[in-house]
């Protein structure tokens, strides 16, 4: 029962952790991690029914819990959630309301548990708190994606595209390396990282691409540059 109890904070602690960052908004929704979460927290709650004696009004206090905590309040945050368009790509970020939500969340299981203890569904409860947790999550996540389908839509078909590398013959024989972050042509950019740019943002050239990595390519058998001698 430790173990598991240590393993929900330690889960719970890393989907708050993420919710504050900027992170990307993939063009197909994948929601791996509420999967893999929902898989552990139904073994989890299956397992506790093997070994204990479950009652139709266990099952009914920790069904309405998940109706109205996760599937209600994880709707309800993925409305405070921003997002945006920076570099060709939908982005989001939790602000503080969504962190306040997931508290709220988190604090009316806890306090369903307690009120499942009265009824004897105390440690049935608490095994579905993984099951719980991964549910409001990709519910959460359901909703940011369909908000995000316009602002795809609108960046158009190539938005979103992996990095391109491009390789060339270097003038002298020099080689190099870089990568440049920058505004896309469908709007401005942010240096480095995702956000709003300035206004003052130029159209980039290709050089410029945010997307596109130039590699300078050197043969091995290219000797030295030669000098001109007079």
């Amino acid at each position: 029962m430790f173990f598991t109890i240590a393993l929900d904070v330690v889960i719970a602690f890393f989907v708050l952790s993420r919710q504050r960052r900027i992170r990307l908004v993939p063009r197909v929704l994948t929601l791996r991690l509420p999967i893999v979460l929902g898989v552990i927290g139904l073994i989890d709650l299956l397992s506790y029914t093997d070994n204990n004696t479950v009652t139709g009004s266990d099952w009914a206090w920790v069904l309405a819990t998940l109706a109205l905590g996760a599937l209600v309040l994880g709707a309800i945050r993925a409305f405070t959630v921003r997002i945006w368009t920076s570099n060709e790509w939908v982005v989001r970020q939790g602000t503080w309301t969504t962190i306040g939500l997931w508290v709220l969340s988190l604090a009316l299981h806890f306090v369903s548990d307690i009120g499942a203890a009265h009824n004897g569904a105390g440690n049935f409860e608490a095994s579905s708190f993984l099951l719980y947790l991964a549910i409001t999550y990709g519910v959460q996540n359901y909703v940011v994606h369909r908000r995000a389908e316009p602002l795809w839509t609108a960046l158009g078909p190539i938005a979103g595209r992996g990095i391109q590398i491009n390789f060339g013959q270097g003038p002298g024989g020099g080689g190099a390396f870089f990568t440049a972050f920058g505004g896309g042509p469908g709007g401005p950019g942010f240096r480095p990282g995702f956000g709003p740019g300035s206004p003052h943002d130029t159209e980039p050239s290709p050089s410029d691409d945010p997307t596109i990595i130039d590699a300078e390519v050197v043969d091995d058998d290219d000797g030295p540059p030669q000098l001109d001698r007079h």
